[in-house]
């Protein structure tokens, strides 16, 4: 027996099944600053031809009074206004973040004027698309565009308008989003269309389906609104923004620009559930075990791996991971990577020991990108205690060929998010890696108690931009030496 149902509309909202295909795959974001009525009007077209299962946003840069908004619409408010550049990216990063395939991205004076007005975009095979309007509706004309190709599908421009932006997760996916250096903003989607196309994604860079004038409508095409940005600012941000932006189109500029909102953060583990194969025993599962190190990182992100530990420090966000059997040495940077790898958000990252790590002034400021930052021991690699607790072959002829080098110590690692990761994965490589050549036999039975050595080879690979010393850390086990100009007290 076949079943048909009807669209199913609640409130005036069209209706969708939560476990329906469909369900988020669509989503709108609409930004809006100061123009409370203009979002009203804007809001109520948009709900009248609202893709069945759409989640809706609406990203408040700093409105004064603040937006509202009705109940089928999630708000996102900027406390003070960011500028067009952030306002994007949070609407790429609350629709990615919602699983939605379909992004579209609307200014507050545009809205849908038709039923099923984006089935074109989503069929396109194109994964950018933007509305677009040749030039203004009235007497006045711009004159700044023109058309390059036209079929029953598409048409093609020498620019683009940044009324209606559609972009599907793919896109977003391999290059990102809009790109800070345009600061508050003018020429940003222009710069990002171009990044999709020179990507390979893209057959036009600045292309609409036909037709488009039929679906949607723009105020801002009618001269029928305040513009949002005052023109001096504008003119300003033009001026500006025009020069990076040609320079980007004439070399062919392509790359991956993050969306999300970027925030900095220091990371340690804490995993008890096996001995600690240096002090022979268990640690305890206990907040008071990383209380000196949360205490000092003064109100910095700050996040705690742990496999049996349930109430951390206050200010700590605990990450519980699953207990592994394997050496905690080297487990720590499998699960840091692992971490790092879910967090595209971080920008700088410091990776500490939690027991006997305190930060004494805070360091972003001072990190440059490319550098990568390690603790270091007041010895070298000649050191007997070295040669004795790490008998693997690689291990033993790193120790000969790096006899007067100074030792790096794994308790402090910072850099990058992506620097920070290769590190880990390097650990972690070699780690399985000799671990493999014992099972071949390759390697004797006796292994390493801990990573030091392992992070003194990976660090090889990062030579030319290691930075260590009294800027990063206090001199090693002496209770503070040189802590006046340290980030770090290690030991």
């Amino acid at each position: 027996m076949s079943v048909f149902v009807r669209d199913v509309i609640v409130d005036g909202v069209p209706y969708v099944r939560a476990d329906s295909v469909s369900h988020n795959k669509i989503g709108i974001a609409i930004t809006t600053h100061n123009r409370p009525q203009v979002l009203a009007n804007a809001l109520e077209q948009h709900r009248k031809h609202l893709p069945a299962g759409a989640v809706v946003f609406v990203i408040d840069d700093g409105s004064n009074p603040p937006a509202k908004v009705p109940e089928w619409c999630n708000l996102i408010r900027h406390d003070k206004s960011c500028g067009i550049v952030a306002s994007k990216n949070a609407s790429l990063e609350c629709l990615m973040d919602s699983g939605c395939e379909h992004l579209f991205l609307w200014d507050d004076d545009a809205y849908a004027i038709a039923d099923n007005w984006h089935i074109p975009y989503i069929e396109s095979p194109e994964p950018h698309l933007a509305y677009q309007f040749l030039d203004l509706a009235g007497r006045n004309k711009l004159n700044d565009m023109a058309e390059l190709y036209r079929d029953d599908k598409h048409v093609a421009y020498t620019g683009q308008r940044g009324v209606m932006l559609y972009y599907h997760r793919s896109a977003i996916e391999t290059v990102g989003g809009f790109d800070p250096v345009y600061g508050r903003g003018m020429y940003e989607h222009s710069d990002l269309a171009l990044r999709i196309h020179n990507a390979g994604l893209t057959t036009w860079a600045y292309a609409d389906v036909t037709n488009s004038e039929k679906l949607i409508y723009s105020l801002d095409e009618h001269e029928a609104v305040e513009r949002s940005v005052p023109k001096p600012e504008r003119v300003a941000l033009v001026e500006r923004n025009v020069k990076i932006h040609n320079e980007r189109r004439d070399t062919g500029f392509t790359g991956y620009v993050e969306y999300r909102q970027q925030r900095d953060v220091v990371i340690t583990t804490l995993l008890t559930s096996h001995p600690d194969p240096q002090r022979g025993t268990k640690l305890m599962a206990t907040p008071e075990q990383l209380s000196k190190w949360a205490k000092s990182l003064r109100q910095c992100g700050c996040v705690a791996l742990v496999d049996e530990l349930q109430t951390g420090p206050a200010g700590v966000e605990l990450f519980h991971i699953p207990v592994v059997k394997m050496n905690v040495y080297f487990r720590r940077w499998l699960h840091i990577w692992q971490h790092l790898r879910d967090h595209p958000e971080y920008r700088f990252v410091w990776c500490t020991d939690g027991t006997d790590v305190e930060m004494l002034r805070t360091p972003w400021d001072e990190m440059e990108t490319g550098k990568v930052y390690v603790g270091s021991e007041p010895k070298t690699y000649a050191d007997a205690w070295a040669k004795q607790n790490h008998p693997e072959r690689i291990y033993q002829e790193f120790i000969e060929a790096r006899r007067s080098d100074v030792m790096l110590n794994a308790g402090l690692l910072g850099g990058t998010r992506a620097d920070v990761m290769a590190f880990a994965h390097g650990i972690i490589r070699l780690y399985y890696q000799i671990e493999s050549y014992r099972f071949w036999k390759k390697e004797q039975a006796g292994a390493a108690i801990g990573d030091m050595l392992a992070f003194g080879i990976v660090a090889q690979s990062f030579a030319d931009r290691l930075v260590t010393g009294p800027q990063v850390h206090t001199v090693f086990k002496t209770d503070g030496l040189g802590k006046e100009g340290a980030w770090w007290k290690h030991k």
